[in-house]
């Protein structure tokens, strides 16, 4: 676990709405006591508000895997709201002992905020600075799993080249150059790669990830739909037509992601030749991202943290007026990138290990680890 995004962590659940759960809480656990339903109403719409505003609710794969590690999903975000439903609806017969359950968590989250409060303090009288990302690139995560790499060098080396591929064509493709990847921060302990990228490649990758996920979740209907025909007598001919099918529907889904893809993000100084050329690169790397995320690689996006920008006054000066509209225009450009990048997070995040093979879907001849530039 890394230090710096451990205290970013810290630093987000120490906040004031999280603190103020602590206050509404003793409030509800008094009004159970006093048998005061209008107040417990009240309040308990008040814990759910606050536990649904957590920034714990937003975080990616890498974050939630520190949340959990360091024994905070209880009291945070969606999982916190869940126990909280859990104490009120297990002995709701039993008034005393869900008071006393109450006082308990209450308790356990005290102590916990106090932990991280000194944990806070003292990471930054070491020196330790927060993993924070708010300029205008967005940080791309590699969470690479042991069975994928099995600890070896040679595994990993072959899957970050891979990636420095799949960077340099979606580079290429959004702006015309190509570049080496850089690796930007590397978490500490476990196999996690983080990339910083322009917001045109980041939404390009988040979209082609969220349709090759929404493809898996076809195959997977088509499988449950085969079984069900097994049970009821289905011929070993018609399982095999239907395998076929899986495999023309699975290279269609792959075709029309990567016409989608070029043709809303390509720019348009590329000469036509190039561009086929780059088609066909970018189907080898669409196979190899998902047989990355069907052998357990978490891909996941973390968009810049903006403020948003201070509107012009009307005794300002056109220049500074202009420079003011400059800076909101670019401000709304990157809040438009995010939210196409957080809409497709929250896609991929509903997926992890598929389970289906995806290599044999890959079309023969065709390397299932991509294709070079």
């Amino acid at each position: 676990m890394d230090a710096s995004k451990l205290l970013n962590i810290i630093l987000d659940l120490t906040s004031d709405t999280e603190k103020s759960i602590n206050d509404t809480l003793n409030t509800l656990i008094n009004n159970i006591n006093s048998n005061q339903p209008n107040e417990i109403s009240i309040n308990l719409s008040k814990l759910k508000e606050y536990f649904d505003e957590s920034i714990s609710n937003e975080y990616n794969p890498s974050n939630l895997k520190i949340i959990n590690s360091i024994g905070a999903s209880d009291y945070f975000g969606s999982k916190g709201i869940q126990k909280l439903e859990e104490i009120l609806n297990k002995n709701s017969y039993n008034v005393q002992k869900t008071v006393d359950d109450l006082q308990k968590y209450l308790q356990e989250r005290t102590e916990f905020l106090t932990l991280i409060d000194t944990t806070s303090e003292n990471l930054q009288k070491l020196k330790i600075q927060a993993h924070f990302h708010n300029d205008n690139t967005f940080e791309i995560g590699l969470l690479m799993p042991i069975e994928l790499t099995e600890n070896k060098i040679s595994n990993l080396t072959k899957e970050l080249n891979h990636w420095d591929k799949v960077f340099k064509t979606l580079n290429e493709i959004t702006t015309g150059s190509v570049e080496d990847t850089k690796i930007n921060f590397i978490n500490n302990g476990s196999l996690e790669f983080y990339i910083d990228n322009i917001p045109q490649i980041a939404a390009c990758l988040a979209i082609t990830v969220e349709r090759v996920i929404k493809l898996y979740k076809n195959i997977v209907e088509i499988r449950i739909a085969k079984e069900n025909l097994k049970e009821l007598g289905i011929s070993t001919g018609e399982q095999k037509t239907i395998d076929k099918q899986e495999k023309e529907i699975f290279n269609k889904g792959i075709e029309a992601i990567v016409s989608d893809i070029v043709k809303e993000f390509a720019i348009k100084q590329i000469d036509s030749g190039r561009v086929n050329e780059l088609k066909i690169a970018m189907k080898g790397h669409i196979n190899y991202i998902a047989k990355c995320v069907d052998n357990g690689m978490v891909i996941e996006i973390n968009p810049p943290e903006i403020s948003e920008p201070i509107e012009a006054k009307e005794t300002d000066t056109e220049d500074k007026k202009n420079e003011t509209k400059k800076i909101k225009d670019n401000y709304d450009k990157t809040l438009k990138q995010i939210k196409i990048v957080q809409k497709s997070m929250d896609t991929i995040k509903t997926l992890g290990k598929t389970g289906i093979d995806i290599v044999k879907y890959i079309t023969e001849g065709e390397e299932p680890d991509g294709a070079d530039l």
